[in-house]
């Protein structure tokens, strides 16, 4: 089996997981209704959070490109950007008709407004007194994502941040807003963490594997489109550089332009934009660069006033401009926007979103999910019937998956350092026995079974050592899986 399939197969594997872990979650969300009057309040809320799509946080420093990323990832401009007051309010974007806006102010009304034909932007009531807004258009992407759109941490304002953390921080200890809470995170910043931000993810009750950090600005990065390096290129070295210290923070770092990625998806590159970008083709660089700092253009290309000259910058970025030019010359619109959803990062942000990051969604909301019915289990009225539906759920074999990841997100909580938290990963993952010590799938039987065999051997005498009690408990999951990873190669 090559590379390639073994891919394709895991991926099936892992989206079949995803099927029967909702289904299943599902079914315990309808028997835990089956109990008293509050537990059936409870449990719609539980049962929104398992059926609707992945909810992916978007957090990151004022001004770094959160609501530009919504708007292209949704292919729309849905999400206001610049100084508007809106924008300082946190905004959950739903698939759902008509488009609407709906503002939940903290008093508990809501006032709804029509979206017509662009972003909300204004507000209703005072800033102060929303909670945060929940807007809805029909959209393709939002029917496989729902996208949470941030003021910002360690902003400006403290109020800022604090709409933030009231949401994303306070509102993961009210289950009785399980609805709301987030699956995931995207991260965007225009460099390495700072150690507020660090603090701040770490509040999140997230993980590595449900991480995404974004190097935001990409196609400004270094010393800009005119520098001796293309800055995509030296903004994907950056990347990686910081993946390797942050491989314990975030699952992967992608370069991300999203001024090319909005522009291309959004439609705001016409055909006219391409003929004024493919008049620029035979500038060379120095006449480029006059052409861009000129105060009238005109002097370096004829017919091309300061205001055209601007408006194509709004849309191309000055890389955009130099490294488009002769792209939108050779293919017209087409081709530019190919290019751009290519280059931009967009595309592989997309494809980790839709891909991977769905089932750690789902295994979160799932782990989360258990945390509520350990708690009712011990504080409820009705607890012999909460313990009832866990025990049952607790029971089924798609639930090992969960359990393994709840022990990888306490380990990781308590020790980010655990030696186990590469095997946890790995755990979670596996479909085959050879998955679980990292070897290809057509490994012969026999050396399978030896590494599975000492990688329980290691387990065992771990039970000497110091652990934490996040540990200890993940060390007893992963014997349980290596253990039956053995048992089926027999």
């Amino acid at each position: 089996m090559n590379q390639e399939h073994q891919i394709q197969s895991a991926s099936a594997h892992l989206s079949q997981r995803v099927s029967d872990l909702t289904l299943l979650l599902t079914q315990a969300v309808d028997a835990l209704a089956g109990g008293s009057p509050d537990l059936a309040a409870r449990a719609e809320q539980l049962r929104l959070m398992v059926t609707r799509p992945p909810r992916v946080a978007v957090v990151g420093r004022l001004k770094s490109g959160k609501s530009t990323l919504v708007n292209a990832l949704t292919e729309n401009l849905i999400a206001a950007t610049g100084a508007l007051e809106c924008t300082m309010a946190v905004s959950m974007y739903h698939n759902g008709a008509p488009a609407r806006a709906e503002i939940h102010s903290v008093d508990g009304q809501m006032a709804r407004i029509p979206l017509n034909n662009g972003p909300l932007d204004s507000l209703p009531v005072p800033l102060n007194e929303v909670d945060y807004i929940d807007q809805f258009l029909p959209n393709r992407r939002l029917e496989e994502l729902t996208l949470i759109d941030t003021p910002g941490t360690a902003t400006l304002t403290v109020e800022n941040e604090q709409r933030t953390r009231r949401i994303l921080v306070d509102g993961q200890r009210d289950t009785r807003r399980a609805s709301g809470w987030a699956d995931c995170l995207v991260f965007l910043s225009d460099s390495a963490p700072r150690e507020d931000e660090k603090r701040f993810l770490s509040q999140l009750g997230m993980t590595p594997l449900n991480t995404v950090g974004i190097l935001s600005r990409a196609d400004s990065f270094g010393s800009g489109a005119f520098g001796s390096i293309d800055p995509l290129q030296h903004a994907r070295q950056h990347a990686n550089s910081i993946q390797k210290k942050l491989v314990s923070t975030v699952q992967q770092t992608i370069p991300l332009s999203g001024l090319m990625a909005e522009s291309a998806l959004t439609g705001k590159v016409t055909g006219d934009v391409a003929r004024q970008l493919a008049a620029l083709a035979e500038l060379d660089r120095d006449d480029l660069l006059d052409f861009l700092e000129a105060d009238d253009p005109r002097e370096v290309v004829a017919g091309f006033s300061a205001n055209d000259r601007d408006d194509l910058l709004d849309v191309m970025g000055e890389y955009g401009v130099f490294a488009g030019r002769s792209i939108a010359a050779e293919g017209g619109a087409p081709a530019l926007v190919k290019w751009m959803v290519e280059t931009s990062g967009v595309s592989e942000l997309v494809h980790l979103l839709t891909g991977d990051i769905t089932y750690f969604a789902v295994l979160q909301r799932a782990a989360r999910m258990l945390d509520v019915l350990d708690d009712l289990a011990s504080n409820h009225p009705d607890m012999n019937h909460i313990r009832w539906v866990l025990s049952v759920t607790l029971a089924q074999p798609g639930m090992h998956f969960v359990l393994l990841y709840r022990s990888y997100r306490n380990t990781y909580a308590s020790t980010p350092d655990s030696r186990l938290l590469q095997l946890l990963r790995t755990a979670v993952t596996a479909g085959h026995p050879a998955d679980t010590v990292n070897l290809p799938r057509d490994t012969p039987v026999d050396q399978v079974r030896r590494a599975i065999e000492e990688q329980i051997a290691e387990l065992q005498q771990l039970s000497m050592s110091p652990l934490s009690a996040a540990e200890d408990e993940a060390r007893e999951r992963l014997l349980g899986s290596f253990q039956s990873a053995l048992q089926a190669t027999i």
